[in-house]
């Protein structure tokens, strides 16, 4: 049988850039593509720190690509308004909640990746494909299989029992920056505090999260909902507070996020 095709799926996370790290250093064996799918929409630190950081990849022998999703926008009009985030919704005459089922991450992750795969692979066979994804053993639960018989899913950092903490102390001994979190601006899965941060940082990410916000309020009006980012389920810009809203500054406590890292965000 053929050697599979090694493919690390590289969100720039700690974890996924970790694996990429310890590949270009040689103290995992060596891939055929680290390869990202961009959503056009992280934070612009991420997009920094991959700037700063695939050319020393390169330079290391790991090559990366990146892919894009043929439509990344949060609605598609062409497919009646189908809003693609996991909004959180409320039903106008009876006050219920809910939330909108997640499309984004199988549209703008998962599918631009296997496309590059076909592009390589025109008839990929049972197992043809070893995908490593950076899942830390205290993530352990977010472990599971492709969906698919020629896509084997690997988690080298589970499996050596390598947690988040370890990657950074690990990037840190190596002298190589660990990154923000990895996810997009208005990915209504972040923290409380995560949303707090964002608004203190202000600039380009906050005002993409307000814009998207404010975009896909009544893209189900018909249907009797209004959707929101933030799960107060009122407009971002009133749900988020900041103590310099007033013109005071206090330090908060960091709360962790979902993580985006492996690339393929939580799954």
């Amino acid at each position: 049988m053929a050697k599979p095709l090694r493919i690390l799926s590289l969100g720039w996370g700690v974890q996924s850039w970790t694996l990429a790290a310890m590949v270009a250093l040689k103290e995992l064996p060596p891939i055929d593509y680290a390869v990202h799918a961009d959503t056009t929409h992280e934070h612009e630190a991420t997009y920094a720190h991959a700037k700063k950081w695939t050319p020393w990849l390169e330079e290391h022998g790991v090559r990366v690509v990146t892919v894009k999703a043929n439509r990344p926008d949060v609605v598609r009009k062409d497919w009646d308004a189908s809003t693609l985030i996991p909004a959180f919704t409320l039903e106008q005459r009876t006050y219920q909640t809910g939330q909108l089922r997640r499309q984004c991450t199988h549209n703008w992750k998962i599918m631009p990746v296997r496309r590059f795969i076909r592009s390589i692979l025109e008839n990929p066979k049972p197992g043809s494909v070893e995908m490593w994804l950076g899942i830390s053993f205290d993530e352990c639960q977010r472990i599971r299989d492709s969906g698919v018989g020629y896509i084997i899913n690997h988690y080298p950092l589970a499996e050596q029992r390598i947690t988040r903490a370890a990657c950074i102390a690990w990037l840190e001994a190596h002298s190589l920056d660990a990154p923000p979190k990895s996810a997009c601006t208005f990915c209504p899965y972040k923290s409380l505090e995560s949303w707090r941060r964002l608004k203190r940082r202000g600039g380009h990410d906050w005002q993409e999260a307000l814009a998207v916000d404010n975009s896909i309020r009544n893209k189900r009006a018909d249907a009797g909902h209004i959707l929101y980012v933030h799960p107060a389920r009122i407009p971002l810009e009133e749900a988020v507070k900041i103590p310099e809203d007033v013109g005071a500054h206090q330090l908060g406590f960091f709360e962790e996020e979902q993580p985006c890292d492996s690339g393929f965000c939580m799954t």
